[in-house]
């Protein structure tokens, strides 16, 4: 046994004593060194360049128990190949694989923080434009690239990125000598600006451009081929052919259902606060749900984090002003308002909109009140706050509230040797808005947003008219005694809808030509109506109407969208889901859109999509002449879920200055109603209605818009044509042919045009609209309706053509930075008649005793006419 032992301990001594154990400390070391110390002091043989080896640090330690361990460490990782040949070490090198890197970004005004929404970054070898968010994302380089950032009114800047950068936030400089437009058009880059349909408006000068009293981003939108302005309103867009409550309007992630000031002169939006606004008139991305028409998206401000700022402005209508504040060094606040001094003043401006709007509405009721004074209370408001902090530069948080009001109220009274009229007319209708939005990096390809949001509009209007007759008077078998009064009508209508939505969406940018959305959101909407109507019917009662409608549904929405972008090739393919509580359904919604550039300035784009609506406006329309609109939900039995295919092809051409987009589109609708109409007869007052009450029908849309604009650093000119029909089809009307729609325009036409010069900035927009249909009168004065509706929309009303001119002054008082100037409306005074209706009126004769039955109702044309010549001044100022 101890032979044996000893035997092992000397085995074991010859190995240890025989293996190699090599132990080095190459730090700070190149390789050429290491190799020479090998040769030298160990007698390792190479074959090498010097040259090759001084230009790579070996830095590093090594530990070894052989010569090809020993080797095998000190070339790891290193751009050479090693081969043994007779005992020396052949050192061969080896080309190095360049890494790249992928290059996202941020686009920031400088002074505020803000983020820049679609601007153009462009490399040698790539360009894109940043997301809403002010998001940017190159392709994988090698080599330091130069990169050069532009964005309409800031300074452009040029660097140097090297190729190890994967992450850059740019700072733009405000150039205030650089004139901003008012239309951002397509672009050949990737990103939204190239997708079917899609405009996106810079408020920054809204205020340049000729307006109806107030700026108004509306008007500016309706400018726009494809979107009508000849009706002069801004609380609706009529967008392809289409009915106004069946465009989505969001602001930062809440829902607007009414956008109305003043009887819709102008909108509720306040360009003061807004940022952005994204157009989309069809066609629109599978992240957009719940309309059936078009999109406008709108972004406000953020206020400052690095400065206070102010402003204010009147006009002859009301007064605004906006606060900007850092709140230590991550918070920002912005506060902006307006409000109107109609109540207190009225100016001649304020007289032009009441008799056209509210005065033809009363008319309606009797023509009679056209001679009454009308000198009512009115004023209306707006407010809007956001507050933002910034956790980090990868996380932040938006506070976001909106309010608006309109009140009206007035009482008239006038008399004449016959009769007193008395009309007491009272309205007023709201909007609020909120909502909570998280936005959050979870990784540099990985951007998630948070919203809770919550928003509501209501709107009361009552209206009562009598007469009281001073001497009797007969009609057939019927008398009216001395002193007796006449309730024509007395009418309360209460209607509200509201809206709260939870939802999360998540982009992932898989490289820099393929990208994934997501999202969920959950909906809950609520419709109410309620009405108490007392009806004049005969000479001794009255016809009593009440009813009340209170509905809420839950709506589960989920969307997925792929999104590829090359150099020539961009494609956006999503998919929508909606489950809809009230009928247990879920709705498929697909979404598709391609462009593709054919030659260095030349695009082809088209896009193809399904969408539903299930909260629809409808309207109890009094005397066939002025409708109430109040939404209600779907259910399928009554109210029909509207249902829409968009198809769109187009192109667009950039040629040195000019701009060419030419987009021909299509659109079936389904599930459209025809409204329940009040009418007056020798029986009273009745509603006129089919046997079937789920009277559901169909709108086809088609037509061509075209958008041509021209560019210098103080001149913008532009040119919009759209050419469009729009066709109603129902069953039981004009045997089941199509007729014109109520927006059914075929030609008009915008010329637009500012230059700037010094500190004045003037401004010029023609616009021509051929006549929107009407339907002609029933040649039955005594018949169930005051209209043919064997001939529905049959006519057309006259052509339109308008001037508005507007020149504004720009100049400091000391810290001040200072605005005014004057604006035109329809400076040839031109007569534009916005719409044709008829009303069955009874006819009064003090010296009537023995009228027969024909002579006591007359079909009365109501024409309700648009504004006139109306000059407005304006003046603002910030610091």
């Amino acid at each position: 046994m101890r032979s044996l032992l000893l035997l092992i301990f000397v085995v074991s001594t010859l190995t240890l004593v025989g293996q190699k154990q090599y132990e080095f400390d190459f730090t700070g070391n190149s390789l050429y060194e290491a190799v020479e110390l090998l040769s030298k002091k160990h007698k390792f043989k190479f074959s090498y360049s010097p040259k090759a080896l001084k230009q790579h640090s070996l830095d590093r330690k090594i530990r070894a128990n052989s010569d090809a361990e020993l080797i095998s460490k000190l070339f790891e990782d290193m751009p050479f190949k090693i081969q043994l040949s007779d005992g020396v070490y052949l050192l061969i090198p080896q080309k190095i694989p360049k890494k790249s890197f992928t290059l996202t970004g941020k686009v920031y005004d400088k002074s505020t923080g803000k983020p820049l929404a679609f601007a153009h970054v462009q490399s040698s070898e790539r360009g894109t434009v940043s997301n809403q968010d002010g998001r940017f994302i190159l392709p994988p380089r090698e080599d330091t690239i130069t990169l050069q950032v532009s964005y309409i009114g800031y300074k452009d800047i040029l660097l140097a990125v090297p190729p190890n950068q994967e992450e850059i936030n740019l700072n733009l400089e405000q150039n205030p000598l650089v004139l901003q437009e008012v239309i951002l058009s397509t672009s050949h880059f990737r990103d939204l600006a190239g997708r079917p349909g899609f405009f996106s408006l810079n408020p920054q000068k809204f205020n340049a451009l000729p307006t109806l009293g107030e700026t108004d981003v509306f008007k500016s939108i309706q400018l726009l081929p494809g979107v009508s302005a000849t009706d002069e309103t801004s609380s609706g867009l009529s967008v392809r052919g289409s009915l106004p409550s069946q465009n989505l309007v969001l602001m930062d992630g809440f829902t607007l259902y009414h956008l109305d000031h003043f009887f819709g002169i102008f909108s509720t939006l306040n360009p003061n606060v807004i940022d952005n606004v994204s157009i989309y008139k069809g066609g629109f991305g599978a992240e957009y749900g719940g309309r059936v028409s078009s999109v406008v998206d709108v972004s406000g401000k953020a206020g400052s984090n690095d400065k206070f700022s102010a402003g204010a402005g009147v006009n002859m209508l009301s007064i605004n002003g906006f606060i900007e504040t850092p709140i230590g060094e991550k918070t920002s606040l912005l506060v902006g308002g307006r409000r109107s001094f109609t109540d207190l003043i009225n100016s001649d401006l304020y007289q032009n909109f009441l008799t056209s709007n509210r005065k033809s509405f009363l008319t309606a009721v009797d023509p009679n009140v056209a001679s009454l004074n009308l000198l009512p209370s009115f004023h209306f408001y707006d407010f809007n706050t956001k507050l933002r902090h910034t956790f980090n530069s990868k996380a932040s948080l938006d506070v976001n509230l909106y309010l608006s009001e309109d009140s009206y109220s007035g009482d008239y009274s006038d008399e004449d040797d016959f009769a007193r009229y008395n009309v007491t007319d009272k309205a007023n209708w709201a909007n609020k808005g909120f909502s909570l939005g998280l936005r959050k990096q979870f990784q540099p390809n990985w951007f998630g947003d948070f919203t809770l949001s919550a928003s509501s509009y209501s709107d009361d209007e009552s209206l009562k008219v009598s007469q009281t007759i001073f001497e009797d008077v007969s009609f057939g078998n019927d008398s009216i005694f001395a002193n007796s009064k006449i309730d024509f009508f007395d009418y309360t209508v209460e209607s509200s809808v509201s809206d709260i939505r939870l939802s999360t969406s998540h982009e992932i940018q898989l490289d820099h030509q393929n990208f994934l959305k997501a999202g969920v959101e959950l909906n809950r909407i609520s419709t109410f109506y309620s009405s108490d109507q007392v009806f004049f019917q005969d000479f001794n009662t009255s016809n009593v109407l009440s009813d009340t409608l209170d509905v809420t549904a839950a709506i589960l929405s989920f969307y997925g969208n792929y999104q590829f972008g090359s150099e020539r090739l961009s494609s956006n393919i999503g998919i929508r889901g909606n489950y809809y509580e009230p009928t247990r359904k879920i709705y498929i919604e697909p979404r598709f859109d391609i462009r593709f550039k054919v030659g260095e300035n030349v695009s082809l784009k088209g896009a193809a999509s399904y969408h539903h609506q299930f909260v629809n406006e409808t309207s109890f329309s009094l005397f066939q002449n002025t409708d109430q609109f109040y939404w209600v939900l779907a259910d399928e039995e009554i109210i029909p879920i509207q249902k829409a295919s968009h198809f769109i092809i187009g192109t667009d051409y950039s040629f040195g200055n000019w701009t060419l987009d030419v987009e021909y589109y299509k659109k079936l609708t389904t599930g459209i109603i025809e409204n329940q109409f009040l009418t007056l007869s020798t029986d009273g007052i009745g509603i006129t209605e089919d046997e079937d009450l789920s009277l559901a029908g169909e709108n086809n849309a088609q037509g061509l818009d075209l958008f041509l604009k021209y560019r210098t650093s103080t001149f913008t000119s532009w040119l919009s044509y759209s050419l469009g029909e729009s066709n109603n089809q129902f069953w039981y009307r004009n045997d089941n042919t199509p007729y014109p729609s109520e927006y059914d325009q075929r030609h008009e036409i915008n010329f637009v045009n500012t230059i700037k010069f010094g500190k004045w900035e003037l401004s010029a927009i023609l616009l021509y609209g051929s006549g929107k249909p009407f339907t002609p009168p029933n040649s039955d004065p005594l018949g169930s309706s005051p209209y043919d509706l064997e001939r529905v929309n049959e006519l057309r009303l006259p052509d339109y053509s308008r001037l508005d001119l507007s020149a504004k002054y720009s100049f400091d008082i000391g810290a001040f930075k200072c605005e005014s100037g004057i604006t035109l409306f329809n400076v040839f005074d031109k007569i534009n008649i916005k719409s044709r209706r008829y009303s069955q009126q009874y006819v009064f004769s003090e010296n009537t005793t023995n009228t027969t039955g024909s002579d006591e109702i007359r079909i009365v044309a109501l024409d309700t006419y648009l504004l006139g010549f109306t000059p407005n001044f304006f003046f603002n100022l910030r610091f």
